[in-house]
């Protein structure tokens, strides 16, 4: 099974005490948000709670595992939970201080929400059903374990200029839709394919091939040179257009192939990646059982077996899907549901991209038993994965983003569409996917029939809406995305997709797929048509309300997107309170401790940036010296800057003068923040010495105890800080640093001067020459 890494664990103490901090007021929600988002803990629509999100890497979960998250439900938050398509499980209603109890709780069950959220690695997927599907190539779900326990180790996968989604599909099919993610993997017959540069939201793009067929073992090194790419020269500041296939769109395919190339070769050179070799599912023993014969059963069991059980590679043994509506449920569901599989030895649960479970490992004769235990529980689990199963978000319940309510719509399509007479190529053909808003948790870009909600003013009244798409599939590097068609008022959605259903039952067609891309278009278009006239406010009111809700329908509650949280935010977050404290300052004659507040939040901005995290102003206000006064890059008339803030705490200058320092300090930092290039670099102002004059001595930078590649970076970023033909002398460890750095900062472009071993460490003198 997965283990998640010793360094996640330990880090758990770092968000501890940001926590206090800022349950303590030592923290804005502004500066703490970066903190919390990376480790997966998102503020839900209104923010007085949290979502937790847990990342299940490659959806497989045992019933010990399921049984902890459902008792944290339970026990440190509202009970409530959501499974994502992303595999995921979110624990939802979380108070601030809980989402620790959350975190601390699961931690030796190797579960965990770090990189749940922000310019994260996110959680890494694969088919639902590796390790016993028929079709697949190669068990995939080894490598998603063994990727996201390599990659969570690491420092920089949760500090990347945008959130990287990686998936891994066993085969052909791609039911890991493996071509809308940002990196993505699918195994054929003679080896992997790796595509890169896919993903879902309001500008969707398919993958292109990178690589095929690639070994298992080459995996790890071919995600870490993309990732490293990434991170090098990524846009870290533009949250619109800095996702990896932005990247590769502005940089040109041929010249991030030759990018990728050069930087996979590095890394091969400095590296040895490979993943725990006795990471796996335990082996089943052979069992001679069948299903039971479809003329002993009666109508219901025969859908069952029909709809929900599949044959695995394992002889005798059988997985049985589970719908979970919309993905919501329970803690005390779950608990029932561990406590059930529990008498089923070897049972594994797997989570779904369509938001369901699947149990695998059961005995034939065993698989009708379970279900019916599974179904007393949970209610409505029949018809998973068909047309009466409805992928959609979260939506405007608790998301910020969340424009019309998708997930209370959903149940309402459902129950119209069983009043029709379908035949099972329908059932299981057609399927519905609605997000609330453009972007793409409920997977609208690649579904059959899907819808994505929007608002327009009719007669000056807000009216919910939903974009209808049509005709996705996926499939690898030919994946294609669905096509906007148009708009449908929210309130007679149900209506148009029952009578869209009903068009197509009637065409009596095998082919469903293929009657929706000759004429789904034009049976959709003429339900618009017929249902595009919007009564006023006074004949109907309905119209002006959202499914699950009463009052009428706003975009009040909409907040900011949290998905992209982290550095930029924090830097934000301290600058935006500077100038906070500039104002109040002035409004109340000039309070010196409001100038000297300015003072604190403008010094500490930039320090994340240079990888500092100091304990108190004044260690914030030395670091800001030293990175940034004494480099070059703050104007040299603040090199007073620590006697002023003394002066200005002990009242011995004027009040005036205090703040006419700390606004124009704040100013400055603003400026150098609006010269930082996408790559958190700096401009340099004033050069500390002349041109080719050579230092009287060798700046010393220890890098002993950091880790690869966050070693890198500060080097980078102090090199930065020296004139050319400036000297820096490094303290590297023995081991990935010694290996890694050196020649990282050779490709540069830097001159590696002199190597040499120093006891259990690395002294290496490098030349700034670019």
């Amino acid at each position: 099974m997965f283990k998640l890494p010793l360094s996640v664990r330990s880090d758990i103490n770092k968000y501890k005490e940001s926590l206090e901090k800022y349950l303590k007021g030592g923290l804005t929600g502004a500066f703490f948000k970066g903190i919390r988002v990376p480790w997966g803990n998102y503020s839900q629509r209104g923010d007085k709670y949290l979502m937790s999100r847990l990342r299940i890497p490659a959806g497989i979960i045992t019933p010990v595992q399921l049984r902890a998250i459902a008792d944290s439900a339970k026990d440190f938050a509202g009970g409530r939970l959501h499974i994502t398509t992303r595999q995921d499980i979110q624990i939802h209603d979380v108070p601030y201080a809980n989402s620790l109890k959350i975190m601390e709780s699961l931690k030796n069950l190797d579960i965990s929400p770090r990189g749940g959220g922000g310019n994260t690695i996110r959680n890494i997927t694969a088919c639902s059903m590796s390790g016993v599907c028929m079709n697949e190539k190669i068990e995939v779900y080894k490598l998603a374990w063994g990727l996201s326990e390599y990659l969570l180790a690491f420092e920089d996968s949760f500090t990347l200029p945008r959130k990287i989604k990686i998936a891994f599909s066993g085969c052909g099919n791609d039911c890991a839709f493996a071509g809308v993610n940002d990196i993505g993997i699918l195994a054929t017959a003679g080896g992997l394919k790796v595509l890169c540069g896919g993903g879902m939201g309001a500008r969707s793009m398919v993958g292109r091939v990178l690589e095929e067929n690639v070994k298992e073992n080459e995996i790890g090194y071919i995600i870490r040179a993309i990732v490293n790419i990434f991170n090098k020269h990524g846009d870290r500041k533009d949250r619109r257009r800095n996702r990896l296939r932005y990247f590769i769109q502005n940089t040109g395919w041929e010249t991030f192939v030759e990018m990728y190339r050069k930087e996979l070769g590095s890394v091969k050179a400095s590296e040895q990646i490979i993943f725990r070799p006795d990471n796996r599912l335990p082996l089943l023993p052979e069992k001679n059982e069948k299903l039971p014969e479809a003329g002993s059963l009666n109508k219901e069991q025969n859908e069952i077996t029909e709809y929900c059980v599949k044959e695995q590679k394992q002889k005798g043994y059988f997985s049985v899907k589970i719908k979970i509506p919309c993905g919501e449920l329970l803690s005390g569901q779950l608990i029932g549901l561990s406590g059930i599989l529990d008498g089923y030895q070897g049972a594994v649960l797997r989570v779904t991209q369509s938001q369901n479970f699947i149990i695998s490992n059961i005995p034939g004769s065993k698989v009708l038993e379970l279900y019916g235990k599974v179904s007393s529980l949970l209610g409505d689990t029949d018809f998973p994965e068909t047309l009466y199963d409805v992928v959609s978000c979260k939506a405007a319940t608790t998301c910020n983003l969340g424009i019309c309510n998708a997930i209370a719509v959903a149940p309402v399509i459902v129950k119209e569409l069983k009043k029709l007479k379908l035949s099972s190529e329908v059932i299981k053909e057609l399927r519905i996917n609605i997000n609330g808003c453009p972007n793409a948790c409920g997977q609208h870009p690649i579904g059959i029939l899907s819808f994505s909600g929007q608002a327009k003013k009719v007669y000056e009244r807000m009216v919910p809406f939903y974009k209808v798409f049509m005709g996705g599939k996926t499939g690898g590097e030919n994946t294609r995305l669905a096509s906007e068609i148009g708009l449908v008022p929210a309130r007679i959605l149900p209506e148009v997709i029952s009578e869209f259903v009903q068009e197509i039952e009637n065409r009596k067609s095998k082919d469903i797929r293929g009657l929706i891309n000759k004429e789904g278009t034009i049976i959709m278009k003429a339900l618009m048509e017929k249902y595009s006239f919007i009564p006023a406010y006074e004949e109907n009111r309905l119209y002006y309300v959202d499914f699950g809700k009463t009052e009428d329908f706003s975009l009040a509650g909409i907040g900011q997107a949290e998905c992209g949280a982290g550095v930029i935010d924090m830097i934000e977050a301290d600058i935006g309170s500077a100038k906070l404290a500039i104002k109040r300052a002035e409004k109340e004659g000039y309070a010196e401790a409001l100038s000297g507040e300015a003072i604190a939040f403008s010094a500490r901005a930039l320090l994340v940036v240079k990888g500092l995290e100091p304990k108190d102003t004044l260690s914030a206000i030395n670091m800001f010296t030293d990175n940034f006064i004494k480099t070059g890059i703050c104007d040299p008339k603040y090199s007073n800057l620590k006697d002023m803030y003394s002066k200005i705490l002990l009242l011995q200058i004027d009040e005036k003068q205090a703040f006419s320092f700390a606004e124009s300090f704040c100013e400055e930092v603003g400026n150098i923040y609006a010269l930082m290039d996408s790559n958190f670099n700096f401009a340099v102002k004033e050069e500390k010495k002349a041109a080719g004059e050579r230092p009287a001595s060798v700046l010393l930078y220890d890098l002993r105890g950091s880790p690869c590649p966050i070693n890198y970076v500060k080097a980078k970023l102090k090199l930065e800080g020296l004139a050319l033909g400036d000297l820096l002398e490094l303290y590297l460890d023995e081991g990935a640093p010694i290996k890694n750095v050196p020649g990282s900062l050779k490709l540069d472009g830097q001159e590696i001067i002199k190597t040499e071993k120093s006891g259990d460490f690395y002294k290496v003198t490098v030349k700034r020459m670019k």
